[in-house]
């Protein structure tokens, strides 16, 4: 009986067999190939002129040595129908998966790409079924359709421009741009980079839906401003936004007893100090820079928090809240 009745399963084994015989003398003989899969003599031939034509494997056959060989390593998982947006689509759709699903053991994830590429051939299946995981509706986001573009971009380190919309302007500008990272942050994605504009020479982060028509790849950078550290860069950062000069401080957070349990359980950010954990509250400590992602955060969580430190922070705060209070007041009586 075959050992492998599925034609991609038996490619698979002939294409690992040959990938390990990689010495010019070294060859297969189409009997022993037969023999070792189990198959008969003609399936053997009907894959190799499979694999020769089709998957355009570099198959090579020795008259003296009467055998087969590769010319080239060679690997069949590479032949899947998958363009190469599938497969940028692909990474960021797994990558996206472990953050929001937690996994610790990220480093896993290429192997366990490569086996999702290999069990590609097989996920066609005529019973769908039934809907058993849920997440919050998103709206429609525009800025999804560059994150492929973007993403061979910075491994390939292809230097780009685009047209970045403000807000805060009524024309667009033009960004010269070498892309370091992607971020997601609060249902948008973020690029971020360096700079070539005079006025900003650094690292600078633009949210995708803004750019405005399709960037373009227009040459190559080699080099990194000797302050940017990617393992660091948003080691003391919550949400998008690292403030020209920021410096990390102590920020001392106080959530009441109930807000206090929410943030043990799913703390907006990592690592943090516990100082208090009392009935009646829990104090924290965390390193962060001040940003207004941070000022928004905690205004979000309302009387369940106060900020102890810094006193600056406690400031802004205070100001954000006092300002958001002022829209609901009755407007003065004229002079």
């Amino acid at each position: 009986m075959p050992l492998d009745k599925k034609p991609e399963l038996r490619y698979q084994r002939i294409n690992d067999i040959l990938n390990r015989r990689s010495s010019a003398t070294a060859v297969i003989r189409l009997e022993d190939l037969a023999a070792e899969l189990r198959v008969s003599l003609r399936q053997i031939n009907t894959d190799i002129k499979v694999m020769r034509e089709e998957l355009k494997a570099p198959l090579e056959y020795d008259y003296r040595l009467k055998g087969w060989r590769y010319t080239e390593e060679f690997d069949y998982v590479d032949r899947l129908p998958l363009r190469r947006q599938d497969i940028l689509h692909l990474r960021i759709a797994v990558e996206m998966l472990a953050k929001g699903g937690q996994l610790k053991n990220f480093k896993e994830l290429p192997g366990i790409l490569h086996k999702i590429y290999k069990a590609s051939r097989r996920w066609i299946s005529d019973k769908t079924p039934e809907k058993a995981i849920y997440f919050d509706p998103l709206p429609h986001y525009d800025g999804a359709k560059h994150l492929g573009f973007f993403l061979d971009a910075i491994e390939n380190y292809r230097q780009i421009t685009f047209q970045y919309q403000s807000f805060h302007t009524n024309q667009p500008k033009t960004v010269v741009f070498d892309p370091y990272f992607l971020r997601h942050y609060d249902r948008r994605w973020y690029v971020g980079g360096f700079s070539h504009d005079p006025e900003e020479l650094f690292v600078r982060v633009f949210p995708l839906e803004r750019i405005a028509g399709q960037p373009a790849a227009t040459g190559f950078f080699h080099d990194k401003p000797a302050q940017y550290s990617a393992d660091t860069y948003w080691k003391h950062i919550y949400g998008i936004t690292v403030p020209p000069d920021g410096k990390p401080e102590e920020v001392v957070l106080a959530f009441t007893a109930i807000q206090g349990k929410y943030f043990q359980s799913t703390p907006f950010f990592d690592p943090f100090d516990i100082l208090e954990d009392t009935p009646d509250k829990l104090v924290v400590r965390l390193l962060l820079i001040p940003n207004i992602d941070l000022i928004r955060k905690l205004a979000s969580l309302g009387q369940g928090v106060k900020v102890e430190a810094p006193a600056s922070l406690a400031e802004a705060l205070k100001s954000f809240h006092f300002k958001a209070y002022q829209q609901y007041l009755p407007p003065s009586p004229p002079p």
